[in-house]
């Protein structure tokens, strides 16, 4: 059934949880020459809803032809990535897509009834939310970046594998 307006032009990003961040974007530079920037956030500069009061994750962000990949290692605390990968192992966790307006993408996303699992922000770079979407058999997340994100990756990012 069609219920109106498309969520996105495009699926822009691909989410993957994973206990190892360096096995997994080894694994990615080898098979793709995927080159990564890596960074953490914890509890200090984010908000997770759900998480506990102290959490940390990593995160490897690459480009494989246009499609930014998301590697995401949950290091301490209980988060949305960690509670997925005591279920469910390492593996595919969601469809990203980028917007302007993050309000508009999720009233679409509430109006096809998806369910909210997560909110959450990395202050002054981005703001997300992950909706279930019993359709698709994952979750989807509107994300909102902001222009600040190359001054962020430039004081708290690595590039891996390093030349």
């Amino acid at each position: 059934m069609f219920l109106g307006q498309r969520l996105a032009l495009k699926v822009d990003q691909l989410g993957i949880v994973v206990p190892e961040l360096e096995t997994a974007m080894d694994a990615y530079v080898v098979n793709f020459g995927v080159r990564f920037q890596v960074f953490e956030v914890d509890d200090t500069m984010s908000q997770f809803s759900g998480s506990t009061r102290r959490f940390r994750v990593r995160f490897g962000l690459g480009q494989l032809e246009g499609l930014s990949i998301e590697l995401i290692q949950p290091v301490s605390g209980r988060t949305i990535h960690q509670e997925f990968l005591k279920q469910n192992g390492a593996g595919f966790h969601h469809l990203g897509f980028y917007t302007l307006n993050l309000n508009a993408a999720r009233r679409k996303l509430d109006n096809r009834g998806y369910k909210v699992v997560m909110e959450g922000r990395i202050d002054g770079v981005a703001e997300f939310a992950y909706y279930e979407a019993h359709d698709l058999h994952c979750i989807v997340e509107p994300l909102k970046l902001s222009n600040q994100l190359p001054v962020f990756l430039a004081r708290h990012a690595s590039i891996y594998p390093k030349i």
